[in-house]
């Protein structure tokens, strides 16, 4: 008894020739293939499936009810086929690239610069553009594959993306250096804070989100003052004495802001916890991977 051949992809590529041209010749001629190999190789899937896919004449090939069947699905097996490989290979060839980053502007200022620098002195073939923008639009560049990934605190629910912890910043007062708090020494307590002086970031912010998760807190962010979209708004609101604000250290004021203060809040401790944020089951790039992990290997577990 003759064993079959098995079906693979030379079957469905001379199977599909024959039917879109309806000629064995021309199907040879496209393939680079003798005819009779052609007619070898369709008796072969015939055979193989156990249904008459083409009827020959003399002059005509023509497809069956079972072969209309089967060339769609061999069409999509074949694509997917291709398209895969065509994207190996572009991935091969573009081992670094051009990676985009969406991230939140305090991260993109107060801890990106070290990474970036040893990534250019590691990997000079990779180009990072970074996209700063709150949580809400940081979210959405990520959701909709316009970065390959992101840096932020969870906002939302997604489940189709994935979060990687990577780092803490812990909770402060920012207050002007005259402030009255000052005086009372660092760590100060949530209970030392009055919440009618305190202006938040805007809901669209990841930090709202990081101290609404804090039972403790509960009532002390429903009196607040009120709420600023950007973080230049509210402190120059603290600079000229409209009252105090609440960031995590990654947001503190940097060092050209001499009048403005830092204090570390405890009872409780409240802590940012930031996140590699990618699409679920989404393989990155070469280049993009290579990125991620040196964010993991570089960036301290926790940000003081």
């Amino acid at each position: 008894m003759t064993k079959k051949s098995p079906v693979n992809l030379r079957h469905l590529r001379v199977f599909i020739a024959v039917a879109e041209t309806g000629n064995f010749s021309r199907a040879a001629e496209e393939l680079l293939l003798s005819q009779s190999s052609m007619t070898v190789t369709i008796r072969q899937l015939e055979e193989d499936l156990g249904v008459r896919l083409l009827n020959r004449t003399t002059r005509q090939v023509q497809i069956t009810a079972d072969g209309e069947k089967f060339l769609s699905s061999a069409r999509h097996v074949i694509d997917e086929f291709d398209r895969m490989i065509a994207a190996m290979r572009l991935s091969a060839s573009q081992l670094g690239g051009t990676v985009r980053i969406a991230v939140l502007p305090s991260v993109a200022i107060r801890l990106l610069p070290d990474v970036i620098a040893h990534i250019g002195e590691t990997h000079d073939d990779i180009r990072i553009v970074l996209r700063d923008d709150n949580a809400r639009g940081l979210h959405r560049q990520v959701r909709e594959n316009e970065v390959d990934f992101g840096i932020a605190n969870r906002w939302g629910e997604y489940p189709e993306l994935e979060y990687v912890p990577l780092t803490q910043d812990r909770f402060g007062v920012v207050c002007r250096t005259d402030d009255p708090l000052t005086k009372m020494g660092a760590p100060i307590s949530w209970n030392d804070v009055d919440p009618e002086r305190v202006f938040t970031m805007a809901s669209d912010t990841g930090i709202p989100v990081a101290l609404k998760g804090v039972p403790e807190l509960e009532n002390f962010l429903g009196r607040t003052a009120g709420e600023v979209l950007v973080m230049v708004t509210l402190l120059e609101m603290v600079r000229v004495g409209l009252g105090i604000t609440v960031l995590p250290e990654l947001a503190r004021p940097g060092t050209s802001n001499s009048d403005l203060a830092f204090l570390p809040l405890a009872h409780p401790v409240v802590k940012r916890k930031l996140c590699l944020i990618r699409r679920r089951n989404e393989p990155l790039s070469p280049g993009a991977r290579r990125v991620w992990e040196a964010l993991r290997g570089k960036t301290p577990k926790f940000i003081e």
